[in-house]
């Protein structure tokens, strides 16, 4: 039996069966969608988290790859295997390498060569150009970023980093929805890194700081709004840390959740339209939702996509530094590794996942499975080791490893990622820079000085004292003081100006000062320098003793300065008295000569000329002896040429080499044309010296080889070396080391064959090292003996034509004796001399005058009208030298030639005479010969 219903109750039961149903639907739509909604936020909140994570770690690792090769950049000036080439062009790409790898951060770089600084930078169009700057090396950089790399070797490179530009270029490479917004949290601001109409509130800003100083990643919901429309969204920040400016920053991303939280309302709204709009709007609801959910997944498939180009870039960098990735599950077991793995451990994949299983044997791998389960049983974020590893191959490494552990909102160990590179070379230069570092604390220990170390202001703050030094209480505590406290007033100025030239120059600066020790002064000598930019140091070296062999040196030195002048002044005053005689001896003998002699006669006066010129010799070697030894010989360069000069000596000795028929020859080693510019006389003295023993110990029939060469060691100078090689004696080894001794002769004997002083080859040896050279004497007993000169000589280009003097024979003297038309004074107060000179000048043929001494010859200068006058310098009531300079001054028609005669023959006595205003300078004992010459020499002048 069926119970028929009214309308109106089948309507209220149609009616609640279908508000039910509709109910139900809406229920179910409800349901749907918050779970849709759900799904989807906790995806985005998930995405949002890693990409923000991958972001901040991502800079971290680029930043630490920034430091670590700008050091490698500085560690490539300071190989000491790199040519200066290798600065120009290797170090200029190593250095474009480095701006390549990281175009935005780095803005320019200074790098400080020690002895000069280069610049580097990209200019607007990416030129890349390095040049030279005389500005100095910047003490900072006009970015707000920068960082300054110092190597052990005094090179240092300036970074000037665009950080902010970097970090905005970074983030472009992590994805967010369109709407999203990036930001940079950093020293307190906040960058925004897109395009965005997002804003951070500062309720979002105090959480993030809260966050960010205990170190902690964060999620937050917030809310803000736009010309008076509110929207609501998450906030994901990350923290990062590196040594560019030592603080702490984070990435904050953040996304809008607006148009999820919108569509419910709408849903709403359509539900009260009616239960048809309901269920239009609910069907559309589910067609929406799909297609968005359909539309998520690609995205976030598109966004995975981007994710794995990504990490596979980062794979590409690992390789470069010689790194893999891996992951483990929360038993520690390595699940997936990347290949990268085999070049670097020399295992693998399969071989190195097997290995850190629960049930490897593999002992290395084991050891560092449990060093990660202790670290996980410690609940520690992150994990950062370095160890030793042996490869495949058995080869050692060092490695290092850097994981990141993930645990749930219960603290619950999910799994790991890691990164483990090979820092193998890294490792080795930090134990080789250890090493050093230790043999540097070594030496100074060793160091007998004492060390000091200030800040720049002067302040002490540390001290190294040897054990020499331990009895200064003083200096043990001037820790903490200013360094100029521990001197004495008097020397605190002299430290202060060293102190303050070395910092500003920095540059090594030396000053001498006294440390009071125990009532006694030792003295040191102090040198500061910088250490650093804010650091000096000092070593003060202990000169004490140095001080008292000084003071003992100079009053060493003073007595034999004294007794030198004495041993001069002796010599001087007597061969002022020998040659007085023997200017009349010798004197005489010209002019007997000039008379007729017969054979018997002449051999007399021959032998009484030799002995004469013998003697005389003898004097002047005991004089030049003299004068080298006190240091008064000057060096005179003129103009010759060597080979022509020195082969006119040779021709001196042809006479007696023929005569002993000896075979003698001059052989030039140097074929070109060649002038120089040395002191002709000495060259001469000591060559005329070495070929006259060879030819005089030479025995007859035997040969006496001359060389001669040139030796150039640059455009301008070179060595003009003389050997005289010869058949004679010989000496014996023992005789050769004291060959060039004074006075030192082979044979001292009364029956010695060969007379003289000893002094010609002790001359010869001294004249060779004034002159820049080597002397050097090799013989053999019983076959000869070599003898070897060099001199250091100056090439010259052109020589000045010169005028020869001309030799004069007694006949040429009688022949041109009356062609001097002029009138002679003869000023000389010792009889003899008087009578000699006037016996001279006769022969010569000249009119003369005589005064007997200097003030007599100015009446004589004062009326007469005299065109040379014959001076003598050593003479009664007014010596020559003043009558001279009064001479001089007088207002006279036309001023005398002056020629002084004096027995002295130092160059200190003929420079007087020449400065007193003499032209001329003749010693004694003056031959007839030589007078000759000088009167004809001045009569060209004045006729």
């Amino acid at each position: 039996m069926k119970i028929k219903l009214p309308l109106f109750g089948e309507f209220w039961v149609n009616f609640l069966i279908g508000t039910l149903l509709v109910f139900l639907i809406l229920v179910l739509g409800l349901s749907f969608f918050n779970a849709i909604y759900n799904t989807q936020i906790d995806s985005r909140r998930e995405f949002l988290s890693k990409q923000s994570e991958l972001a901040a770690r991502g800079l971290e690792m680029e930043i630490r790859r920034f430091e670590e090769e700008s050091r490698a950049l500085i560690g490539y000036l300071e190989d000491p295997g790199h040519e200066l080439d290798d600065y120009d062009e290797e170090f200029t790409s190593a250095a474009r390498r480095l701006f390549n790898a990281f175009p935005s951060l780095i803005d320019s770089a200074w790098v400080d060569m020690q002895d000069s600084v280069l610049t580097f930078t990209f200019n607007e169009r990416n030129d890349f150009f390095r040049k030279a700057v005389d500005t100095g090396f910047p003490e900072s950089s006009s970015k707000k970023y920068s960082t300054l790399v110092i190597g052990r070797k005094g090179f240092r490179i300036l970074y000037s980093l665009d950080f902010l530009e970097y970090v905005t270029d970074f983030s472009e490479n992590y994805y967010l929805n369109p709407t999203g917004a990036k930001f940079l949290y950093f020293e307190g601001n906040v960058t925004p890194l897109n395009r965005s109409q997002i804003q951070l509130s500062d309720e979002a800003l105090k959480q993030v700081r809260e966050d960010l100083a205990l170190g902690l990643k964060g999620m937050y919901d917030i809310n803000w709004s736009i010309d008076g429309e509110d929207f609501s969204g998450v906030v994901s920040q990350y923290p990062f840390r590196f040594n560019i400016s030592n603080k702490t920053g984070a990435f904050v991303f953040v996304i809008p959740i607006e148009s999820l939280s919108s569509g419910i309302y709408r849903t709403y709204f359509f539900l009260f339209l009616g239960f048809m709009i309901l269920l239009v709007g609910t069907i559309g609801f589910f067609v929406v939702s799909l297609k968005n959910s359909l539309e998520f997944q690609r995205t976030q498939e598109r966004n995975i996509k981007e994710i794995r180009d990504l990490f596979e870039q980062q794979i590409l960098l690992l390789q470069e530094l010689r790194g893999f990735v891996y992951f483990h599950n929360q038993r520690g077991e390595i699940i997936r590794v990347s290949e990268e793995v085999e070049a670097v451990l020399g295992y693998n994949q399969k071989e190195f996942i097997d290995a850190f299983q629960s049930n490897s044997t593999h002992e290395e791998a084991n050891r560092i499975r449990g060093i990660v389960l202790e670290k996980i049983t410690q609940k520690l974020d992150v994990m950062d080791l370095e160890y030793d590893f042996i490869r495949k191959d058995s080869k050692k490494l060092r490695v290092r490893i850097f994981e990141k552990f993930v645990y749930d909102s219960e603290g619950n160990f999910l799994g790991g990622m890691g990164i483990c590179t090979d820092i193998t070379e890294q490792y080795q230069s930090q134990v080789k820079l250890q090493e050093s570092e230790n043999r540097l604390r070594n030496l100074i220990r060793s160091i007998p000085d004492i060390i000091f170390i200030y800040n720049n202001k002067g302040t002490i703050l540390d001290v190294h004292l040897p054990v020499e030094a331990k009895d200064f209480p003083d200096l043990q505590k001037a820790v903490g003081k200013n360094f100029a406290e521990i001197f004495s007033k008097e020397q605190r100025e002299d430290v202060q100006s060293a102190f303050e030239d070395a910092l500003k120059s920095r540059k090594i600066h030396s000053v001498e000062a006294a440390f009071r020790n125990s009532g006694t002064d030792r003295f040191f000598e102090n040198r500061y320098f910088p250490l650093d930019e804010n650091q000096m140091m000092s070593i003060s070296r202990d000169i004490t003793g140095q001080k008292i062999w000084e003071k003992g040196l100079m009053e060493a030195i003073a007595v034999a300065d004294k007794a030198n002048r004495a041993k001069s002044e002796f010599l001087a005053n007597m061969s002022h008295e020998i040659r007085t005689p023997m200017n009349g001896l010798l004197g005489i003998i010209d002019l007997l000569e000039q008379t007729k002699l017969d054979k018997i006669q002449k051999q007399y006066v021959d032998i009484i000329k030799n002995s004469g010129n013998t003697l005389l010799g003898i004097i002047k070697d005991i004089l030049d002896y003299s004068k080298i030894e006190a240091g008064k010989v000057e060096i005179l360069p003129e103009k010759f040429d060597p080979f022509e000069e020195l082969e006119n000596q040779c021709k001196i000795f042809l006479g007696l080499a023929s005569k002993k028929n000896i075979q003698f020859s001059f052989h030039r080693g140097f074929v070109d044309p060649l002038l120089i510019e040395a002191d002709k006389f000495k060259i001469n003295q000591v060559f005329l010296n070495l070929v006259g023993n060879a030819v005089k110990f030479t025995p007859d029939g035997g040969t006496v080889k001359v060389e001669v060469n040139f030796l150039p060691i640059s455009e301008e100078t070179g060595f003009l070396e003389c050997s005289v090689e010869d058949t004679g004696i010989g000496i014996s080894e023992d005789h050769l080391q004291h060959l060039s001794d004074p006075f030192y002769q082979i044979d001292s004997s009364n029956t010695r064959s060969h007379q003289g002083t000893g002094l010609g080859l002790a001359i010869a040896k001294k004249l060779t090292e004034l002159m820049g050279g080597e002397f050097e004497v090799s013989s053999e007993l019983g076959k000869g003996s070599k003898f070897e000169f060099s001199v250091l000589v100056k090439k010259v280009s052109a020589l000045e034509e010169q005028v020869p003097s001309k030799d004069h024979s007694w006949a040429d003297i009688r022949k041109t004796s009356g062609k001097y038309p002029f009138k002679v004074l003869l000023i000389e107060d010792n009889d003899l001399n008087l009578q000699l000179m006037g016996m001279m000048l006769d022969q010569l043929g000249f009119t003369y005058e005589v005064a007997r001494n200097g003030a007599e010859s100015l009446e004589k200068v004062n009326t007469g009208n005299f065109d040379i006058l014959l001076m003598d310098v050593q003479m009664p009531v007014m010596n020559g030298l003043e009558a001279t300079r009064i001479i001089r001054k007088m207002d006279l028609t036309k001023q005398p030639i002056i020629i002084g005669l004096s027995a002295n023959v130092f160059d200190d006595d003929k420079l007087a005479a020449i400065e007193s205003g003499m032209d001329d300078y003749l010693t004694k004992p003056i031959r007839l010969g030589v007078l000759a010459e000088r009167l004809e020499h001045h009569f060209q002048k004045i006729k």
